[in-house]
């Protein structure tokens, strides 16, 4: 990697790197394929002879010099009317910081928009959303840290609509919105830091970055109370609150964050003097009361006593928000039936489906060939409700489900076939053991205790049965089609087998055709020979054998013809290797 301009700092390029270790260890700690990318763009303020205009630091990225050249254009045209407008009135020279912080604020929002409008009309914004940062005075330049997100994936979280209060007041719409706001207000700050020589320039954790943004997202949800002091004590109270016990038992039950005359709240117990969000004792106490169609109602100051809500609530007026205390120390804010947020031990995390539908689906497809969507989508709805089970369950799905629950039937409670739906799986998995089904949802047994032969590939760091599911997959591997849903008791689910996602086959040919042009052209394009090979290095498990020897000579051959060019840093590649899993189910139709 190396700075594609001059230096504007000694430590411009370490600090990048930085930034962008910072936002992985963030962002894939909440969804992995968020895929973030982190670079810094600087325009001057006051354009200087000599000096490079722009400067762009980043990675081996789609981005150039040349995709911010007209910046220094509105800057040379805001040049010219500023001086002619103190020509006009020239009392706007005195004083002289007055004209200079008019013109930094001035020529920021400016650089901004042109930069927003540069990212948006690029080729990349197709697959990504772009973020700026407040920009800091650095040298002469306004310097903006700009972070990349996968756009199809942010797309999946619920958000709010309203990102702008009647004040003016700018809001964050959802978790994510808070999070890529904290972050960038953390890393404006690291490059306003007198020494960023230090490995990691970021002065807040990944865990204390996403408390703040937990925090900051929560003050959105209580502008729903309409209380003038409720904007900052409710994320702490529900971690307080989620977090007591009374008389031995876990807190369980509901609050609404409304105002008290919302249209869809009926008040069934009112208090005569509210409770103090901040009177934890009592608060948990209360809590007791609230259960099933009963809630507390809070403006996120006070608890004014127990509610039921009523009529269609119209959710485009964002006026109605559900806290659920789900278990010890955990809960979770919902709007719309929708959860925003889900705390547990105080952290805050992303909601998403705990089990990914879309792999869900391409694993079924592949390992149950012919299966058809209606099988599929009631698989993933009495799959997606044992990922309810709190005390952890198997759920195997087996062509030869029959056949089993007959040669298992020592080790389970074997049943006569019954359709399962979502209502009947919660207590089906109520107790120790597999439940046993087949792919139209037919329950065989229940209680199942399966075999299997030892094996390298289990976990010893995973309890008996996530381990007892893999032995069961590999000894009926070459017997039945299987899939097996294991929920552990932490909340970890996995699928097995565990395939990697399907791909077209046409992406890896034209990165192939695209090595075969460099291979054949005289000048060394460094930087596409690098993300050429990156791509082939992160796709090598769907190389064929005759691809990676293909490659291999390939990367020779460069490598050779331009062994004695210095420009850029050279990466050392190694050579790929088929892998024996690989087969043609791993790619997409086209």
């Amino acid at each position: 990697m190396k700075a594609c301009n001059n230096l504007i700092w000694e430590h411009q390029q370490h600090c990048q790197i930085s930034l962008q270790l910072a936002a992985e260890e963030l962002f894939n700690s909440l969804d992995d394929r968020l895929s973030p990318k982190v670079f810094l763009v600087g325009a001057l303020l006051k354009p200087e002879k000599d000096r490079p205009f722009v400067v762009l630091e980043c990675p081996e990225y789609e981005y150039n010099i040349e995709d911010f050249a007209s910046l220094k254009t509105i800057n040379l045209q805001q040049s010219l009317n500023l001086q002619q407008s103190l020509l006009s009135d020239p009392v706007k020279v005195s004083p002289d910081k007055v004209v200079v912080i008019t013109h930094h604020d001035e020529r920021n929002l400016i650089y901004t928009s042109e930069i927003q409008r540069t990212l948006r009309n690029h080729i990349d914004a197709k697959n990504n959303e772009h973020f700026i940062s407040a920009p800091v005075f650095i040298d002469g330049y306004l310097v903006y840290v700009i972070t990349e997100l996968n756009k199809k994936i942010l797309n999946t979280f619920y958000t709010l609509s309203r990102d702008t209060l009647a004040s003016g007041q700018k809001t964050s719409r959802s978790l994510i919105e808070s999070i890529i706001k904290v972050y960038l207000e953390a890393s404006a700050n690291a490059l306003k830091a007198k020494s960023q020589s230090d490995f990691n320039v970021l002065s807040k954790s990944r865990d204390e970055l996403v408390a703040k943004a937990g925090h900051d997202f929560m003050t959105t949800i209580s502008m729903a109370g309409q209380h003038p002091n409720g904007l900052h004590v409710l994320f702490d109270a529900c971690n307080t609150i989620s977090s007591l016990k009374y008389e031995g038992a876990e807190g369980l039950g509901k609050m609404v964050i409304a105002k008290q005359e919302h249209p869809n709240v009926k008040i069934t117990m009112q208090l005569e003097k509210p409770i103090h969000i901040k009177d934890f004792r009592r608060m948990r106490k209360f809590l007791e009361l609230a259960g099933n169609n009963q809630m507390m109602l809070s403006d996120a100051v006070f608890i004014y006593g127990l509610c039921e809500l009523k009529g269609k609530y119209n959710y485009h007026e964002e006026s109605l928000f559900i806290i659920h205390f789900t278990k010890h120390f955990h809960w979770e804010a919902v709007h719309n039936e929708h959860v925003m947020i889900s705390v547990a031990f105080r952290m805050p995390d992303l909601y998403s489906e705990k089990i990914n539908r879309e792999k869900f689906f391409s694993s079924l497809k592949r390992l149950f060939q012919g299966i058809d969507r209606p099988r599929l989508n009631k698989l993933w709805e009495v799959t997606l409700e044992a990922t309810k089970q709190k005390h952890g369950t198997i759920l195997a799905i087996s062509s030869a489900a029959e056949e089993e629950a007959v040669r298992l039937s020592s080790q389970c409670f074997k049943i006569k076939p019954i359709q399962i739906n979502k209502e009947l799986i919660k207590q089906i998995t109520s107790i120790d053991g597999a439940v046993l089904i087949d792919i139209d949802c037919t329950c065989h047994a229940i209680g199942v205790i399966l075999d299997g032969i030892a094996t390298g590939n289990g976990d010893s760091s995973r309890g008996a049965r996530y381990n007892s599911a893999v032995r069961y997959y590999e000894y009926m591997e070459t017997k039945a089609q299987t899939v097996l849903v294991v929920i552990s008791e932490d909340g970890t689910i996995d699928l097995i087998p565990n395939l990697k996602p399907q791909i077209k086959h046409s992406a890896i040919s034209k990165h192939i055709r695209a090595l075969e042009k460099l291979a054949a052209a005289d000048k060394f394009l460094r930087k596409s020979f690098n993300k050429l090979m990156e791509f082939f290095q992160e796709h090598d498990f769907y190389l064929s054998t005759k691809e990676c020897a293909q490659v291999n000579k390939l990367r020779r051959t460069i490598e050779f013809r331009h062994k004695d060019n210095s420009e850029g840093i050279k990466m050392i590649w190694n050579n790929l290797e088929p892998n024996n899993e690989m087969y043609e189910g791993y790619y997409l139709k086209e």
